[in-house]
Formats: structure tokens, C-alpha cells, sequence
């Protein structure tokens, strides 16, 4: 088994070239923050990443999203969070867009369940550096491994410090005049997501998040939500 890293998943052997392993990489100091709903798949993934990167130091783990925004930006920082893409409290997207509007010296890998497609464009808008099957744990190694390099995964990325320069346009002052719901809904929209999957990802029927859509023009000063999307990223002015 000489050259090769071999791990279990789901009860099916996969493997990891060489190539990929960490004594191999020419890889920085990699200090880990992991974000999952599920405990145990948290607690599991941790035990993974650690087999296969030995020198990784994990910081913190915890299923909250709104922790995770916490702990990214508090005393003991990661330099990459790995961000599951469905979280219950906070959206993972929602979670990546918070981090990346106030730091960029955390780099963010996000992961998913579905399909990287469905994922992946709106992953690039909300400040990440790569995207990952969560059923593949070669992927997210490589993906890990290419960040502590500084490197993005995938072509589409952006590097931290250039989404850090796009997304805290979004003027603070207009932050501060929702509420946390108004807030969320806001993030939804601006990432092209329609009120049924809106509603869905908060949990709360869809003539709220209309409700809530039109309190936010409102507040905006804004005739429509094209107006409110484009105010909300700092690129319309009244």
C-alpha cells in the first residue's frame, strides 16, 4: 500500500494518490475549522482530515452556523473553514458571505451533499475558495491541501483577499437597519434564490418572506428588489 492513503466511507474503500498527501504537498500551516449540522458526520470528519493531514491542527468544531461566523472572526482563528452548504440555523452560504464581508485572512472551502453544479456559482459569490463533494474525502483533502498552499480549488474561485474586496461594499449602515430575519432574507435573495427557496432554507412559509421582502424596500428606499439586491452589495445609490 506503499504510496497510497486508504480510508473508509460509508463502508467503500477509497484511495488518495501520493501526489496529494501532505508530505508530499508543499503546503503552509493548516489550522482547521469545521462547520456541520451533524454531529456525528463532524465529529467523524475531524477524525479523517487528521488521519490523512497529520501536521493539521483542528481549532473548533461546532453544527451552529452563527457559531461558526463567532468563532471565525474571534481569538482563536482558523486560516481555512470547512463550511457544510446545509445548515439549519444559518445557511451555509449565508455563513461563507458573513466571514468573507469581515475577514479576509480565513480562506473557506464549502462542501455539499448535491450536486457541486447546484452549488457552485453562488459558493464563488459568497467569498469562497473552492467547493467539495462531502462524499468525497479525496476531494476535500486536495481541496484543503491546495488552500494551505494558497491556492483556490477549482478556476472560478477568487482568492480570499479579492472577495473580501467585493463583498464589504455592502455598506454596514444598511446592515444595521434590518433585523437578523430581514438580514437573512436579504442574503437569500441577493444570491438569486426565489421565495420558495427562501421559505425553505429558513423554515417559515412564503408570503413571510414576502412580507419580510417588502419590509426590506421599504427600509432600502427602494421600489423593487432588483433596486434591493443591488443597494444591498453597495452598487446603487438613491
Amino acid at each position: 500500500m506503499s504510496g497510497e492513503y486508504f480510508f473508509l466511507h460509508r463502508g467503500r474503500q477509497r484511495s488518495m494518490a501520493a501526489t496529494d498527501s501532505p508530505v508530499c504537498a508543499n503546503q503552509g500551516t493548516l489550522i482547521l475549522g469545521i462547520v456541520d449540522n451533524d454531529e456525528i458526520t463532524l465529529r467523524s470528519l475531524a477524525r479523517e482530515i487528521k488521519e490523512l493531514i497529520p501536521a493539521v491542527r483542528i481549532a473548533w468544531l461546532t453544527s451552529s452556523g452563527a457559531e461558526a461566523v463567532r468563532k471565525a472572526l474571534g481569538p482563536v482563528k482558523p486560516n481555512i473553514v470547512l463550511v457544510d452548504m446545509s445548515m439549519e440555523d444559518m445557511p451555509g452560504l449565508m455563513v461563507c458571505r458573513r466571514i468573507r464581508q469581515r475577514t479576509d485572512q480565513v480562506k473557506l472551502l464549502a462542501m455539499t451533499s448535491f450536486s457541486l453544479e447546484v452549488y457552485r456559482e453562488r459558493a464563488v459569490r459568497a467569498g469562497t475558495q473552492g467547493i467539495v463533494s462531502k462524499s468525497s474525502e479525496p476531494d476535500i483533502i486536495r481541496g484543503l491541501l491546495a488552500m494551505a498552499r494558497n491556492e483556490t480549488y477549482g478556476d472560478t474561485f477568487e482568492s480570499a483577499a479579492l472577495s473580501h474586496i467585493r463583498l464589504r461594499s455592502a455598506p454596514q449602515m444598511q446592515q444595521d437597519l434590518l433585523s437578523g430575519r430581514e438580514t437573512q432574507v436579504m442574503d437569500l435573495v441577493s444570491e438569486g434564490l426565489d421565495d420558495r427557496q427562501i421559505a425553505a432554507q429558513l423554515n417559515i412559509a412564503e408570503p413571510t418572506v414576502r412580507k419580510h421582502a417588502q419590509t426590506v424596500m421599504r427600509k432600502l428606499q427602494v421600489h423593487n428588489r432588483v433596486q434591493a439586491v443591488l443597494r444591498w452589495l453597495g452598487k446603487y445609490e438613491l
